[in-house]
């Protein structure tokens, strides 16, 4: 009996099981933002950005495994369903995973990567890609999953150094595996990422929701909260505005030879920036609402720049990668802005320094949607 194709031959958008995978990674990313919080020092700090970076990691795989994959066929729907499980457990070991947890840490994000490799293999087989640039990716990958798996077997800084190994060897697989030929549907690619950074922006809210619930509400916690809610929905205009749709028209004019770097480039490795930074935003928001008569403190006030530089940066970074080069400069001025700020920050109303943020995000967004134009809709 002849098995099925599990892949699609024409664009598709995100599908329900996509989704649901996608919500776990809420849970990790509302994890790590607590964990950070809780230890707002450098290494805090340091070693939140490399569990970060496997998390996005695990979640990144994904949006190239399921990106032509028929998520109907059962053969893609079980294996993605078990990879949402296994990410649960990759979740709520965020906290201590340089703990004890460190294990089941490392094993479950070893388990994920291998089905999501594995499955990603079996879809693009027979299709136009070279099939050689998933196998070459596969391969090199199970050096980096390795070292996760060393890492969380020993203790003590033994296990970063291990898994900022295995960062490094992540990036040195995709440098190599992006020359290949990749087969992508633009618009679902496109659309997965736009998710993952409004399930991020979402998270920021949250947090700074959890932060009200012991507050008086006064005058001053409907002014910093509107303000902590103002700037998350400023942000959102500022990508979703006119880059969103620019990101995903010159993915789709991209060649086979050249579709997996850009894609590897503008979504993989900048939008993991951008979405590290809303965890900083998120910290910033979520100490300014819990405080809504003081200035943000010096680590509070340094973690909500660093994150808006990195949001607005990483998204800078990406439009110029896609050639979108109208909509570096004002970016540029306004993380110059903020940087310039930073010192400042710490002296002002935590209210002031939100509204600030959302009356600076959005005059940029309406600059950008009258100055820059505005690619028509990516055709199926």
């Amino acid at each position: 009996m002849q098995v099925a194709r599990p892949r699609v031959d024409h664009e598709q958008g995100a599908t329900f099981v996509e989704l649901f995978f996608d919500l776990v990674f809420v849970f990790a990313i509302t994890q790590l933002t607590a964990t950070v919080l809780h230890d707002l020092t450098w290494g805090g700090v340091g070693r939140g950005a490399v569990v970060f970076w496997l998390v996005w990691w695990a979640w990144t795989q994904f949006t190239w495994t399921l990106n032509m994959a028929d998520t109907e066929h059962a053969l893609v729907r079980v294996p993605t369903l078990v990879a949402t499980a296994v990410a649960f457990f990759l979740a709520q070991a965020v906290p201590d995973a340089y703990g004890d947890a460190g294990l089941w840490f490392a094993g479950s994000y070893a388990i994920g990567r291998i089905i999501g490799i594995a499955v990603q293999a079996w879809v693009v087989r027979g299709g136009e890609a070279d099939d050689a640039a998933i196998w070459i990716f596969g391969g090199a990958s199970l050096a980096g999953i390795a070292l996760v798996l060393a890492g969380g077997a020993v203790e003590g800084d033994l296990r970063l150094w291990l898994w900022l190994a295995a960062v490094a060897a992540d990036l040195v697989t995709v440098a190599f595996a992006g020359r290949g030929r990749w087969e992508l549907a633009p618009g679902h690619f496109a659309e997965r990422h736009g998710l993952i950074v409004i399930i991020a922006l979402g998270e920021s809210l949250i947090a700074a929701g959890v932060a009200t619930e012991e507050l008086s509400r006064d005058v001053a916690f409907a002014v910093t909260t509107g303000g902590a809610v103002a700037g998350a929905c400023a942000l959102w205009w500022t990508y979703f505005g006119v880059l969103h749709g620019g990101f995903e028209h010159r993915l789709a004019e991209q060649t086979l030879d050249t579709r997996g770097a850009f894609a590897r480039d503008v979504f993989s490795l900048w939008h993991a920036v951008v979405v590290a930074g809303v965890i900083g935003i998120a910290i910033g928001f979520e100490s300014a609402v819990a405080h809504p008569n003081d200035p943000l403190e010096g680590a509070s006030a340094l973690a909500l720049t660093v994150g808006v530089v990195m949001f607005v940066g990483g998204l800078t970074a990406a439009a110029a990668r896609a050639g979108l080069r109208a909509a570096v400069g004002p970016r540029l001025l306004f993380v110059a802005v903020v940087l310039v700020s930073t010192p400042v920050i710490p002296s002002l109303p935590a209210p002031v320094t939100l509204w600030a943020l959302a009356a600076g995000a959005t005059a940029l967004a309406v600059w950008e949607g009258r100055h820059l134009s505005h690619p028509e809709p990516v055709e199926a």
